[in-house]
């Protein structure tokens, strides 16, 4: 199914992210299904290193999946961080710290 529709059009994304988009040559949202939230975001980060904050990857696979960036589930957000950082471990839990529950 073809999605015409233009980035600023999609959840999540902001003038900033969409100027962002532009500058690496997507302007629609059929275009930033096809090359994937993580590509997309390396191309960005690779453009303006300074800019691309991780909650950006969010933003961008919420927009492809028209939900909002927080409801990217944790286990989907550290494949994605392992599709653009390979070394990206999740963060340790508070029990391996000594903490407990109560």
């Amino acid at each position: 199914m073809s999605d015409d529709r233009r980035i600023p059009e999609l959840r999540n994304i902001d003038p900033a992210i969409t100027q962002w988009l532009h500058e690496v040559g997507i302007d629609s949202a059929e275009q930033l299904r096809a090359i994937g939230a993580a590509a997309a975001y390396r191309t960005m980060r690779a453009w303006r290193p300074w800019s691309a904050e991780l909650i950006v990857l969010w933003a961008l696979e919420g927009a492809i999946n028209d939900v909002d960036w927080i409801d990217v589930t944790p286990e989907r957000r550290l494949e994605l961080r392992r599709q653009v950082d390979p070394d990206a471990a999740p963060r340790p839990e508070a029990q391996e710290y000594g903490r407990s529950g109560g």
